[in-house]
C-alpha cells in the first residue's frame, strides 16, 4: 500500500512537471503570437497615405494625392484615377468612392467615383470640407469649419452650427447618432441636439467598432459609456503622438502615430512595438482575418503579415516627389529661364534661374536635394539694390574657353545681355565689357543656344529676339565672342525670335537650327557647312513643314528622338494654339503627328522637356503650362498618354521654363521647374526604382570640351550598329525648351539590360565604340588621348592667353612682374648686398603676392583685378627698397660718426693729452727746483699738479669711450678697478667688484661701453666726494638678454628729491641710460648709503 502511494506520487509529480511544461511552452507562442514582425509592402506611389481601410483580407484601397488598391497581394494604381488631386477619401467599396479636392480658392469640391466614370456632385459647404462619412451614395455627412450637412435620401439638411468650431472627424452609428470630433470641444454627438461628450476635452481620436465608440487622449485610452461619459481604460503618455488607432475590442487596440510609432494595447497595457521607420504613420486599419495594415509618409504601406505580400518582385515609378525650395520663408516665382550644370564641379547638378523683376538664383547643390542660394556670392543676382532691372528671361551655360569649368550667358529683355566667366569652380566674374557678341541693349532677347556650329572645337553662341534680328556669333577659342555672322550666315530676320535649338536634323555632322516666334512663322534652318565648306544655313522650313502658323505664338523648342530610330523628332509648344510634335522621316524631313501621337490640346503652354524619366526606355515629355503642367508617358514610341496626375506631376501656377538633371546621381532624371507668378517653383524629384541605367560623360579636345553636338547610340549587347538593336539615341544639346538648358549627360535607361554597346559620334565624325559596358556606371569618353590630348590642352591654353584680352593683358602682367622682380633684386644685390637667401625669399614672396591676387582672387572689375596685382608689387617692392636705402643712409651716417669719434679720439691723444703730460712733467721739474720756497708755494704746485693728473686721466677715459671700437664688459670692469681702486684705498674706503659669469663674453658696442663706464665714472666720483662711505661694492650679472650692474655704498646717503636738481650728475647718469634704453634706477637715504642699478642688453 505504503508503494503504491509513493508510486502514485512520483507519477503525480511528474503528470505536474509535464503540465506547467506545456502551460510555459503554450505561454510563449501566445507571447510571440501577440508580437509583429512589420514588413514594408512596395507602394506605387510616393505621397503620403492617409487613408486606408479593407473591405476583405483581399481587398483594400488607400489614399495619397492618388488612389490605390490592394489586389492578390500587391497594392497597385487605381485604374480609373479621378480627375483632380485628392484631399479626403471615403469609399463605399473599391467601385464606389467619394473625394474632396481643394481649389486655390480655398473652397473643397466634391466628387463621386463609380467604376470609370467620375462625376462632380454640387457640395453643401461654403468653405474647405474638413471630414465626411458615407453609408451609401444617397446618405452622408460633410463637415468643415463650423458648418455640417447631412445627406438624407439624396438631399443636404444643415444641422446646427456649434461655435464656428471646426471638425476633424465625423461618423454615424447605427442608430443615425451622428459623432464629431472638434478642434477646441472635444467629442460632440447629435441626435435631433448637440450633445457634449464629458471628458472629452482632451480627446484627439475616436473611431466606432462593435457598437462602441472609443477614443484615444493625449494620455489615455478609453471609449464612452451610456451616459455620455468617457471612461479611460488604460493610461500612456505616449499617446500624445499618435496619429491613427484601431479598436478591435477594449482589449486589442493598435496605434500608430509619429517617427515610426506603433503601440499596441493589450492585456490592460500597453507596449511599443518595433517598427523599423521613422517615417510618420497616418492611419492603420485591421482586415477580416485580424491582420493590421499602416499607411503613412512618402507612400509607406506597413503590414503585420508579410504572407499578404506577393514575393514577387515588382517595380514601381512612383513618379514625382515634390521639392519647393523656402529662401527668407516667401515664395520662390518670378522665375523664367533655368539652366542645369555642374558649376563647381563637385559632381552634383546645380540650378540657375532667371529672375523677370527679381534677382537671378544660382541654387548650389549639397546632395541629397539640398541647395543654397548663392547667386550674390557668385556675382551673378544682377540685384543692383536699386530697384531697377534687366528684365533676364534666358540663360545657357557651357565651357566657351575650354578651360574646364562652366561659365554662363544670360540674356536680358531690357538692356544687354551679359557673359560671366567660371573661375575655377569658385565665383563668375562679368565679361561683357570683353566680349562681343551681347546683342544690342534694344534687342530684347529672350532665347540662347550654344554650338559649335562651325566645327573648329569651340562653343559659339545664337540669340533670339524680339525687336531685331536674330543674332549668330561666332568663337575666337578663348570663349570671347568677337564675330557676328548672322547676316552672312543668312540668319537674318526681321523680329520675333522666342525660343530655339540645335540639332542635326540631317545626321550630316553639322548643327541645324529652329526658332520659334511669337509673330511670325517658326523657322528651320539646314547646316550646309558639310556640303559647302562654308558656315551658310538654308531655310528648308516650307520643305520640312514645321512652319506652324504666325499667330500660335510658339514658345519651347525641343530635338529629341521620342520614337527611337536614330534620328532627331521636334516637339514645339505654343501660347495660342496646340503644341505640335513632329517626326523625323530620317532624312531632315518631318511629318505632323501631333493629333495621332498626342492629340490637339488647348494648353498655353511655355516649357518643355523630353527624357525617359520612367526608365522603360522612351522618352517622356514634360509640358509647362499657365496653368496644370502635363506629364506625357511615352507608350512605347507609338503614342503619348496623360499620366500627369498618375505620377505626381500636376504642378499648378504660370509655369515656365523647366530642365531635367540627376539631383541626386541616384541614376533617375528629376525636374526643376520655374514658376513666373502665384506658386512656387519646385523640385520633381525622381522616385523610380530601377538603377539600370548607363551614363555617359562625352569630354572633347579636338571637339568642344562639353561634347555639344556629339550623338550617343545605345546597342543591345552585342548588338552594336544593328538598329533593331537600337536602345536609344541621344545627341548633347547646348540648350532646349523654353530658354532653358538640360544637364548634358543625364542617365540613359536600359530596361533590363546588364551590358550594352556603345557608339559616340563626335562633330567632328570621329566615332569612339565601347562594347559590353556594365550599365549601373557612368563612363567618361575623351575624343583623343595620350600626346595628342596634351598638345591640345597646350593649344587651348594658349589661345586663352593670347586671345582672350584680360588673359592677354594677365600674362603681359607677368611678364612685367618677372621682370621687374629681377631688376629690384639685381639692384638689391648691389647697392644693398643682399645675400641669395634673401633675393630667392624676397622673389618668391612676390611672385605669391601678384599669384594670389591676380590668379586666385578675380575681382568684380577685371581690369582692376590686372592693375592692383602689379601695383602691389610695385608698392611692396618700393618699400623694401626705401628700407634699406634708409638703412645705407643710416649705417653711412653712423661709419661717419665714428670716424669723426676715431679721429677726435687720435687728435685727443696726440695733442691736449700729451700737452697736459707735458705741463704736468713741468710742473714737477718746477716744485723739485722750488724744494726750498715757501710753503704755501708748494701747496699751490701740489694741486696744480693733482688738477693736471685728474685732467689727464679724465682726457684718457674720455679717449677709450668714445673710441669707435666694441670692448667685452671684462675690459670695461678692468678699466674702472685700474682707475679707482688706489683712490678708494688711499682714502681708506674698501672698493670692490663681483661677478660669476665671465665677462668677457659679454661684448659691449662703442655706445653702449661709453654711456655703462660714463655712468659707473660719475657715480664712483660722487661717492669720492660727498658719500663719506667705508665701503663700496659693485656687482654684476646676466641673465640673458640683459646685463644686471649694481653699485652700493655705506655712505651718508641723501634725499633724490632735493639732490636731482642741485646739478647734472645724476640727470646726466638718467639720459646716458635713456640713450641705450637701460634701466636706471637710483635708492638712497639719508644715514642709510645709496644703491644704484642698472639693467641693459649688451648690444
Amino acid at each position: 500500500m505504503g508503494k503504491q502511494n509513493w508510486s502514485s506520487r512520483i507519477k503525480g509529480k511528474i503528470l505536474f512537471a509535464i503540465t506547467l511544461t506545456l502551460l510555459s511552452f503554450l505561454s510563449v507562442q501566445a507571447d510571440e503570437d501577440n508580437s509583429y514582425k512589420w514588413a514594408q509592402a512596395p507602394s506605387p506611389i510616393n505621397t503620403d497615405i492617409r487613408f486606408i481601410t479593407f473591405f476583405s483580407s483581399d481587398n483594400g484601397i488607400a489614399s495619397g494625392k492618388q488612389l490605390i488598391i490592394y489586389r492578390k497581394g500587391r497594392w497597385v494604381k487605381y485604374a480609373n484615377q479621378p480627375p483632380v488631386a485628392i484631399d479626403l477619401i471615403f469609399p463605399l467599396d473599391t467601385n464606389s468612392i467619394f473625394i474632396t479636392t481643394q481649389t486655390k480658392y480655398q473652397e473643397s469640391e466634391l466628387y463621386f467615383g463609380k467604376g470609370r466614370r467620375w462625376e462632380k456632385i454640387w457640395s453643401p459647404l461654403a468653405n474647405s470640407v474638413t471630414a465626411l462619412y458615407f453609408t451609401d451614395k444617397n446618405n452622408g455627412i460633410v463637415a468643415g469649419m463650423g458648418e455640417i450637412a447631412v445627406l438624407k435620401n439624396s438631399r443636404w439638411h444643415w444641422l446646427p452650427p456649434v461655435d464656428n468650431e471646426s471638425f476633424t472627424s465625423v461618423m454615424m452609428d447605427k442608430d443615425s447618432t451622428i459623432w464629431a470630433q472638434t478642434m477646441k470641444l472635444g467629442l460632440l454627438k447629435y441626435n435631433g441636439k448637440w450633445v457634449k461628450i464629458k471628458n472629452s476635452e482632451t480627446v484627439n481620436l475616436f473611431s466606432y467598432n462593435h457598437d462602441t465608440i472609443f477614443v484615444v487622449g493625449n494620455d489615455f485610452f478609453g471609449f464612452v459609456n451610456k451616459y455620455d461619459s468617457v471612461v479611460k481604460i488604460s493610461t500612456n503618455n505616449e499617446l500624445k503622438w499618435a496619429l491613427s488607432f484601431f479598436a478591435a475590442s477594449k482589449n486589442e487596440v493598435l496605434a500608430a502615430g509619429v517617427n515610426g510609432m506603433i503601440m499596441r494595447h493589450s492585456r490592460g497595457a500597453w507596449e511599443f512595438m518595433k517598427s523599423g521607420v521613422t517615417e510618420n504613420l497616418y492611419a492603420v486599419t485591421m482586415t477580416s482575418d485580424s491582420t493590421y495594415w499602416i499607411a503613412g509618409s512618402d507612400g509607406l504601406l506597413l503590414c503585420s503579415d508579410s504572407a499578404y505580400l506577393n514575393s514577387s518582385e515588382t517595380d514601381y515609378w512612383k513618379g514625382f516627389k515634390v521639392i519647393v525650395f523656402k529662401s527668407y520663408a516667401k515664395v520662390i516665382d518670378d522665375e523664367y529661364g533655368v539652366v542645369v550644370t555642374d558649376f563647381n564641379n563637385d559632381g552634383l547638378a546645380d540650378i540657375f534661374t532667371c529672375g523677370l523683376f527679381e534677382a537671378n538664383h544660382l541654387y548650389m547643390n549639397r546632395d541629397n536635394n539640398k541647395f543654397t542660394d548663392k547667386a550674390r556670392k557668385w556675382n551673378v543676382s544682377e540685384d543692383e539694390g536699386d530697384g531697377s532691372r534687366k528684365l533676364n528671361l534666358g540663360a545657357c551655360a557651357a565651357d566657351f574657353d575650354n578651360d574646364g569649368f562652366a561659365d554662363l550667358y544670360v540674356t536680358a529683355l531690357n538692356g544687354k545681355n551679359k557673359l560671366y566667366k567660371n573661375i575655377r569652380g569658385n565665383h563668375f566674374i562679368d565679361y561683357s565689357d570683353i566680349s562681343l557678341g551681347l546683342g544690342s541693349e534694344t534687342d530684347r532677347t529672350n532665347g540662347v543656344i550654344t554650338g559649335d556650329v562651325d566645327n573648329d572645337g569651340d562653343l559659339d553662341i545664337f540669340i533670339a529676339n524680339e525687336n531685331a534680328t536674330n543674332r549668330l556669333y561666332l568663337n575666337n577659342g578663348a570663349g570671347i565672342f568677337t564675330k557676328e555672322v548672322t547676316e552672312s550666315a543668312g540668319l537674318t530676320t526681321d523680329f520675333g525670335g522666342m525660343g530655339c535649338s540645335f540639332g542635326d536634323i540631317d545626321q550630316d555632322g553639322d548643327l541645324d537650327l529652329y526658332v520659334a516666334n511669337w509673330s511670325a512663322k517658326n523657322i528651320l534652318y539646314r547646316n550646309l557647312l558639310q556640303e559647302t565648306g562654308q558656315l551658310v544655313f538654308e531655310n528648308i522650313t516650307e520643305e520640312a513643314a514645321v512652319g506652324g502658323e504666325t499667330y500660335t505664338k510658339s514658345n519651347a523648342v525641343v530635338f529629341s528622338d521620342i520614337d527611337n530610330d536614330a534620328d532627331l523628332d521636334l516637339f514645339v509648344t505654343n501660347r495660342k494654339t496646340s503644341n505640335k510634335l513632329y517626326i523625323n522621316n530620317g532624312q531632315g524631313m518631318f511629318s505632323d503627328k501631333t493629333a495621332s501621337l498626342l492629340g490637339i490640346d488647348t494648353l498655353k503652354s511655355y516649357g518643355a522637356v523630353i527624357a525617359d524619366f520612367d526608365g522603360d526606355g522612351y522618352k517622356d515629355i514634360y509640358v509647362s503650362n499657365v496653368g496644370r503642367n502635363i506629364f506625357y508617358k511615352n507608350m512605347g514610341g507609338k503614342g503619348f498618354t496623360d499620366n500627369t496626375l498618375e505620377y505626381g506631376a500636376g504642378i499648378k501656377g504660370y509655369s515656365t521654363g523647366s530642365a531635367a538633371a540627376d539631383f541626386d546621381n541616384d541614376g533617375n532624371i528629376d525636374l526643376y521647374v520655374a514658376n513666373y507668378i502665384g506658386e512656387s517653383s519646385v523640385l520633381l524629384h525622381n522616385n523610380h526604382l530601377s538603377r539600370q541605367v548607363i551614363q555617359v560623360s562625352i569630354v572633347g579636345f579636338e571637339n568642344n570640351g562639353d561634347g555639344i553636338g556629339a550623338k550617343l547610340f545605345v546597342y543591345g549587347d552585342g548588338g552594336l550598329n544593328k538598329k533593331q538593336q537600337l536602345i536609344s539615341y541621344i545627341e548633347i544639346s547646348g540648350g532646349s525648351g523654353y530658354t532653358s538648358m538640360n544637364q548634358r549627360s543625364l542617365p540613359v535607361p536600359v530596361p533590363g539590360r546588364e551590358f550594352v554597346d556603345l557608339k559616340i559620334v563626335f562633330p567632328t565624325g570621329k566615332i569612339k565604340t565601347i562594347r559590353h559596358a556594365e550599365t549601373g556606371n557612368t563612363l567618361v569618353v575623351e575624343d583623343v588621348s595620350g600626346t595628342q590630348k596634351n598638345l591640345l590642352l597646350a593649344n587651348r591654353w594658349w589661345k586663352r592667353q593670347v586671345k582672350d584680352p584680360h588673359k592677354l593683358i594677365r600674362l603681359l602682367s607677368w611678364i612685367f612682374v618677372v621682370l621687374i622682380i629681377a631688376f629690384a633684386t639685381k639692384r638689391g644685390y648691389k647697392r644693398y648686398s643682399w645675400s641669395w637667401i634673401f633675393i630667392v625669399g624676397f622673389s618668391a614672396l612676390l611672385i605669391f603676392l601678384f599669384y594670389v591676387q591676380s590668379g586666385y582672387f578675380e575681382f568684380k572689375n577685371i581690369w582692376f583685378s590686372t592693375i592692383f596685382p602689379v601695383l602691389s608689387v610695385l608698392i611692396l617692392i618700393s618699400l623694401v627698397h626705401l628700407y634699406f636705402e634708409r638703412r645705407n643712409i643710416k649705417m653711412l651716417a653712423l661709419a661717419e660718426q665714428e670716424r669723426i669719434r676715431e679721429n677726435l679720439s687720435r687728435d685727443l691723444h696726440d695733442d691736449l693729452a700729451s700737452t697736459i703730460s707735458t705741463i704736468a712733467i713741468y710742473l714737477t721739474l718746477i716744485r723739485y727746483s722750488l724744494k726750498n720756497t715757501e710753503k704755501k708755494l708748494t701747496e699751490l704746485l701740489d694741486k696744480t699738479m693733482a688738477l693736471s693728473g685728474d685732467a689727464s686721466s679724465a682726457i684718457t677715459d674720455l679717449i677709450w669711450a668714445i673710441k669707435p671700437q666694441p670692448e667685452s664688459l671684462g675690459n670695461l670692469i678692468l678699466r674702472i678697478n685700474n682707475n679707482f681702486f688706489t683712490l678708494f684705498k688711499e682714502r681708506g674706503i674698501k672698493f670692490s667688484t663681483h661677478s660669476g659669469i665671465d665677462l668677457e663674453q659679454i661684448i659691449l658696442n662703442t655706445k653702449t661701453k661709453k654711456n655703462i663706464y660714463l655712468i659707473i665714472k660719475e657715480a664712483l666720483n660722487n661717492i669720492l666726494k660727498y658719500a663719506e662711505a667705508s665701503e663700496v661694492n659693485i656687482n654684476v650679472t646676466y641673465q640673458k638678454p640683459f646685463v644686471q650692474l649694481s653699485l652700493a655704498d655705506n655712505g651718508i646717503g641723501f634725499d633724490p628729491e632735493t639732490v636731482i636738481n642741485k646739478g647734472h650728475g645724476l640727470t646726466n647718469m638718467s639720459s646716458r641710460a635713456d640713450d641705450i634704453k637701460a634701466y636706471f634706477e637710483i635708492k638712497s637715504a639719508l644715514g642709510k648709503g645709496t644703491d644704484i642699478f642698472l639693467s641693459f642688453k649688451p648690444e
